[in-house]
């Protein structure tokens, strides 16, 4: 194989395939890179068996072939060769001679026949929509996800169609965070998959760009499709509980919060929590919420928030990590709180298609 590359192209792709492999493996082929030359694209490959990438960089191909890189080393070369091209060059003994400038470098890897085959997706269903929505969906529910590895369903996040609407979903069993879109297009197949917590967050770091991503989705399977990149990872296996009967048919009040005033007080009276007083306090009268809280280690704190709300006095307990969380990747202004009482769900809306459902605290 003789290839020539831009560094920046390289150095870029290789940081798009190098999250996919794991730092311990094993069997030592999984923590390289598969590197191969196909008609003026350098093609980039790594997997975990689980989850398997590849990327295609535009390549000056003098001579075809392949080899196999040590992903963590090979980023930290080309990361500190000088801007320019790299010219890479495979010998004897699986060796790969790396040229850039004044730099070269001679790295030995293994043999690419090792390098696990993709063996073919089968495709059942499939989606499009653009990029930066499915990553924006994703950020805004991903943190509500269970890290109980016994309920390896809440693991994960929900896609599910229905109807033209995608929706996704996530729940660790005391809080749902949803997001609701209208998918283009007609004939769209319906069904539900669930998203490995690894592969949500490769795509919220990958999907930072212009353009649609194509979903082909099968029973155990799930491809992503954006620009030069393949991404396909295993589903999680299972059944996601029926998230719908977690939020209330209907909300006996509502009030209106500005989401940037209410999240800086929330952070300032939680820093009086601790472990043994988990809990902030929201209490509610005419036009003023108060947010507060008490720790025998710590102290006390509180501070008003002026919001629209004409209903009867309410307080209700919450774990400000609950709140404080949501809030980080919404995009309104303003927020719609809306309860029944001290006791039961709390719902958060603002972005579109956006809900949140969280279980207040007993205080």
């Amino acid at each position: 194989m003789n290839v020539t590359v831009s560094r920046d192209h390289l150095l870029t792709g290789l940081r798009l395939v190098g999250n996919v492999v794991s730092p311990r493996t094993p069997m030592p082929v999984l923590s390289t890179v598969l590197v191969e030359t196909n008609e003026g694209f350098l093609h980039l490959s790594a997997t975990d068996m689980e989850m398997s990438i590849r990327t295609a960089l535009p390549a000056v191909v003098s001579e075809g072939g392949s080899a196999t890189l040590p992903a963590r080393k090979i980023l930290q070369i080309v990361g500190a060769m000088p801007a320019g091209d790299v010219c890479i060059a495979t010998g004897e003994a699986q060796a790969t001679k790396l040229t850039c400038g004044k730099a070269t470098f001679r790295i030995v890897g293994l043999d690419p026949n090792s390098f696990p085959k993709d063996t073919g997706f089968a495709e059942e269903w499939s989606l499009s929509l653009p990029g930066t929505d499915l990553r924006k969906a994703l950020s805004k529910v991903a943190y509500a996800t269970s890290e109980d590895e016994t309920r390896h369903v809440l693991n994960g996040i929900l896609l599910s169609v229905r109807q033209g609407m995608l929706t996704v979903v996530a729940t660790d069993g005391r809080r749902l965070a949803l997001v609701e879109r209208h998918l283009s297009g007609e004939g769209i197949q319906e069904g539900d998959v669930i998203l490995p917590a690894k592969l949500v967050g490769e795509l919220q770091h990958m999907l930072d760009g212009e353009g649609d991503v194509k979903v082909r989705l099968s029973a155990s399977r799930a491809a992503f499709e954006f620009g030069q990149t393949l991404l396909v990872s295993k589903l999680v296996e299972g059944t996601y509980p029926n998230y719908r009967q977690v939020v209330p048919a209907a909300f006996a009040q509502s009030v209106a919060i500005p989401r940037a005033a209410f999240g800086d007080a929330l952070n300032r009276v939680a820093m009086v929590v601790s472990e043994t007083s988990a809990a902030v306090r929201i209490s509610l009268d005419k036009a003023e919420m108060v947010i507060s809280a008490t720790s025998a280690e710590v102290g006390e704190a509180s501070e008003p928030v002026e919001v629209s709300y004409e209903g009867s006095p309410l307080a209700i307990a919450v774990n400000p990590l609950f709140l404080t969380e949501p809030m980080k990747n919404l995009e309104c202004d303003q927020m719609i709180l809306q309860f029944n009482d001290e006791y039961s769900p709390v719902a958060i809306s603002g972005d579109e298609g956006f809900l949140y459902v969280v279980m207040p605290m007993r205080a």
